[in-house]
């Protein structure tokens, strides 16, 4: 967690409560959270505040995000890697990303994103 506040310094921005405590809370969590589920969880600071956080993050790359159910998700930028996620039951598991883009003639900044959803087998029983 010290590279990505030590990349927001770096940015010229500060490390405020809201931001380090969005911080703290994806880097304890071992699936992604919505917006709404940080919310939740952090209700002292309102639901504008969460979201003008997690949109700086995802611009300095501190940030994933996966849209699931149509609800975005966000996940720190540590490695790269996806989720897959169970369409009955919510269940997700990390999933290591192999895929890197090199040379694209007219284009820089380049990301990409993957939905993979299945059945548990917790819930295929």
């Amino acid at each position: 967690m010290e590279k990505l506040i030590e990349k927001l310094i770096q940015a010229g921005y500060r490390i405020t409560k809201p931001r380090l405590m969005v911080l703290q809370n994806l880097s304890d969590n071992h699936t992604p959270l919505s917006a709404r589920s940080l919310h939740k969880k952090l209700k002292m600071f309102d639901r504008a505040s969460i979201y003008r956080v997690l949109n700086l993050f995802e611009e300095l790359g501190i940030v994933n995000f996966e849209i699931i159910k149509k609800e975005k998700i966000y996940c720190l930028a540590n490695d790269p890697h996806h989720h897959i996620a169970c369409r009955k039951c919510g269940y997700m598991e990390r999933i290591k990303c192999d895929h890197f883009f090199y040379n694209f003639k007219n284009f820089k900044n380049i990301s990409h994103q993957l939905t993979v959803i299945g059945v548990c087998n917790k819930c295929d029983k």
